[in-house]
């Protein structure tokens, strides 16, 4: 891994605001830099939340996509994960993201809207909303707040309220236990959150 990881946040309309404000927050804590990428098909940079806010994407998708990013990080909220879908920019990436064995990270709307659809994550191990788990068809539910499947290089979570137990995921996968268990000094977990101490 380089000494300076680095994940392609995707962002569309109707993205979950609590998700996107939680990994905007934590991976650069732990050193990890994030690019955000609008997935709108007509490069639209201002995103609107699926509760009202308003972010800004740093460039298009289609300017971004080709740096070399350790992590692709998908979002829920039921319109954007639709936008996704439709994207074959975003379909390649993935494709590539696989090929070139880097890891995806994907929160609940988007594992049985876009994940679950894809045939080369067939039969992996997977979570997202409990109500949405019966949507699931190619992929296996587990009832985690986070699952990793190691074997896809697919990180998944539940909903909203799991961004932090993903974010600390994600800095574990691209850095060290270690460095996951430091972010946790100053966060005050709540009690079912894993602090990565032994």
């Amino acid at each position: 891994m380089p000494l300076s990881p680095s994940v392609l946040l995707c962002l569309a309309h109707g993205n979950d605001a609590i998700e996107i404000t939680t990994f905007l927050s934590l991976l650069p804590r732990a050193g990890i830099t994030v690019t955000t990428a609008s997935v709108e098909g007509n490069g639209e940079l201002d995103i609107l939340s699926a509760e009202g806010l308003s972010f800004r994407a740093e460039s298009p998708l289609c300017h971004a996509v080709d740096q070399a990013f350790d992590l692709l990080l998908l979002l829920g909220g039921e319109t954007s994960c639709q936008t996704y879908a439709d994207s074959d920019l975003l379909i390649e990436s993935l494709a590539q993201f696989n090929a070139t064995q880097r890891y995806v990270a994907v929160m609940s709307h988007a594992v049985p809207r876009l994940i679950d659809k894809i045939d080369r994550y067939q039969g992996a191990n997977v979570t997202c909303l409990a109500h949405q788990s019966e949507l699931l068809l190619q992929t296996q539910w587990q009832e985690r707040r986070i699952v990793c499947d190691p074997r896809y290089l697919l990180l998944t979570g539940q909903g909203p309220l799991c961004a932090t137990d993903m974010a600390l995921k994600i800095i574990e996968t691209l850095k060290s236990k270690e460095e996951a268990h430091r972010i946790t000094h100053d966060l005050a977990l709540p009690i079912g959150i894993y602090n990565y101490q032994e």
